[in-house]
């Protein structure tokens, strides 16, 4: 499998600043904004895409679909970053926002390489609100940015409760928990104010890291409550306009730690092949 592309489009996007919502000033990442939760996803997607030959196959025929801000029926109604779906061979097409698109309207940044990457990848559709496809794959993305150890526990109990209910609402689908955890010194955070919280680095990173590790339960050990897939990414955002940078050494997690984003990435690939094929 090549170097995934997704992490390093994802700084290369967050490094410049956007108004969010009625804020008049640009930020990389305002909490009260769901858009670093959809270009994780989006991101993510583009590698399943481009990498995982079990996904391009289902999608060279027109097989996957996609939708964002899923509502998943369950014992409790729970609201996914990102689905991907299996589409039937009979749905009309006509009007959808494809992948594409979302990456225009999320202001992705892609380098000439990357755009012809994506160009080259099916164009796949994005599910209706009144479609009935299966959903293949419930993606939930979180980011933990600042005052990381009053976070964490709101964080872990977050992820919990969304891959027990997205498993309780489609038992077949495959559950991702995907992450990104902010190493940076220091950061500006969004508000009136725009107060500089100050870090305790790597400490306050590789605690989180060591929680989404060792804390999130995994399908293979908690069968019914874990996860099938479990991924972080980690940056460095100061969120004052200076570049956003990908951390690929400590504290970002080893290459032998199954949270590393290239091996969430197989892991997938490998759920999805082994479920949908």
């Amino acid at each position: 499998m090549p170097q995934p592309l997704g992490p390093l489009i994802l700084v290369q996007t967050m490094s410049r600043p956007t108004t969010r919502g009625a804020s008049t000033r640009a930020w990389q990442y305002h909490s009260r904004s769901d858009n670093h939760s959809k270009l994780a996803c989006w991101t993510l997607l583009f590698d399943l895409l481009s990498q995982c030959d079990a996904a391009r196959a289902k999608a060279d025929v027109g097989g996957l679909g996609f939708r964002l801000n899923h509502v998943m029926v369950g014992p409790i109604n729970k609201t996914l970053d990102l689905v991907v779906t299996l589409v039937p061979p009979d749905r009309d097409e006509a009007a959808r926002r494809t992948f594409t698109d979302l990456a225009d309207e999320l202001g992705v940044v892609l380098d000439a390489a990357q755009r012809r990457t994506l160009a080259a990848l099916p164009v796949v559709y994005e599910d209706r609100r009144d479609d009935v496809s299966e959903v293949a794959i419930a993606l939930e993305a979180k980011a933990c940015m600042t005052e990381h150890s009053k976070s964490m526990p709101r964080l872990h109990a977050e992820i919990l409760a969304t891959g027990y209910l997205a498993r309780q609402a489609t038992p077949r689908c495959i559950t991702v928990s995907y992450s990104l955890v902010n190493a940076a010194p220091d950061f500006v955070s969004p508000g009136a104010k725009a107060a500089r919280n100050n870090h305790d680095q790597p400490t306050d990173a590789q605690r989180v890291v060591a929680m989404l590790t060792r804390a999130i339960p995994l399908e293979r050990t908690a069968a019914g409550i874990g996860y099938d897939v479990v991924g972080v990414t980690v940056l460095e955002c100061r969120n004052d306009g200076s570049p956003v940078v990908l951390c690929e050494a400590d504290p970002a997690p080893g290459s032998d730690n199954h949270v590393h984003y290239e091996r969430m990435l197989r892991s997938l690939c490998s759920e999805f092949r082994s479920r949908f094929r």
